[in-house]
């Protein structure tokens, strides 16, 4: 048999039950794939946090909607800003009644007691304590700002908590792919004891089990890189159908496309590349683990 042969001898001798088989594997690498898009779409827990950390910058009573509007669109435009809505003071008059009911004799007595203000959103990988200082510093020398609240006293601590967080969801995910990484080898050692009738067969003619051995391996890496395309792909629509129909996905998880707005997409590669990889090294690991010689008989 020629080398080409040997890398689809499985496929030859068990096609059902290895066709059966991939397709767990490819359910897994859909799994894998889907959660690794999460976890860069949302930044871990980056983007929870960014919708519920907001910066306020109150304005002085003086000033007009239109100069509230201007500086609004000044703060939209600073690098770690991901929004910013602006009430203006007939906006901030009506919130301030809604939370305060029958106070509307405040305003008989005078102008509009309530100031306008900017609603600050930052971006999820730049929540950090230095852009929050950035957008307060931005901020605060404006004449028209009265003050800037960025809760910076209990950021510290958040911040912390934030990272063992992400780490842990990185870890988890390293233990997510050495769990299909050894899944995956002692289905080839399986595999490997099943057919080793066959392989002894053919070592008798004078194929090495060396050959038999990186043969296999082959094979499998190359069904792994034509699989874990399609199970990404379909990892990524499923996540966008499922934000636009659960728009909190969206908001706590994040569009997946921010996967490559954020600088995410190298991350991608690598695992569309890695699998093969680790696939053609659970094949090895398998061979050597089913106790089959590796010299030629």
């Amino acid at each position: 048999m020629n080398k080409a042969s040997m890398i689809w001898i499985d496929w030859k001798l068990a096609g059902k039950s290895l066709a059966r088989e991939w397709m767990n594997r490819f359910f897994m690498f859909f799994l894998l794939g889907g959660f690794l898009l999460l976890l860069l779409a949302s930044h871990g827990i980056n983007r929870f946090l960014s919708e519920q950390w907001v910066v306020n910058a109150v304005l002085r009573l003086n000033v007009s909607a239109a100069e509230g509007a201007g500086i609004a669109s000044k703060a939209r435009k600073l690098p770690a800003v991901r929004s910013v809505v602006y009430k203006d003071p007939e906006a901030a008059w009506s919130e301030f009644l809604a939370d305060y009911p029958g106070l509307e004799s405040l305003r008989l007595e005078g102008d509009n007691p309530v100031p306008g203000y900017l609603h600050i959103r930052l971006l999820p990988e730049r929540l950090t304590a230095e852009d929050i200082a950035g957008v307060e510093n931005a901020l605060k020398p404006l004449p028209q700002v009265e003050k800037v609240f960025t809760g910076a006293k209990t950021l510290p601590r958040l911040l912390k908590v934030r990272g063992w967080v992400n780490l842990s969801l990185w870890v988890l995910f390293g233990i997510l792919s050495s769990i299909l990484f050894f899944m995956c080898v002692l289905q080839e050692a399986a595999r490997a004891r099943a057919l080793r009738a066959d392989f002894s067969f053919l070592a008798e003619r004078g194929v090495s089990h060396a050959a038999i051995m990186t043969g296999r391996a082959v094979g499998s890496a190359l069904v792994a890189g034509l699989l874990v395309l399609p199970a990404i792909g379909a990892a990524w629509l499923l996540s966008i159908a499922a934000a636009g129909r659960f728009p909190i996905l969206s908001s706590v998880l994040g569009p997946v496309e921010e996967v490559v707005r954020s600088g995410g997409f190298p991350f991608v590669v690598l695992y569309l590349a890695a699998v093969p990889c680790l696939i053609f090294v659970a094949s090895l690991y398998g061979w050597r683990a089913s106790k089959i010689q590796t010299h030629r008989k």
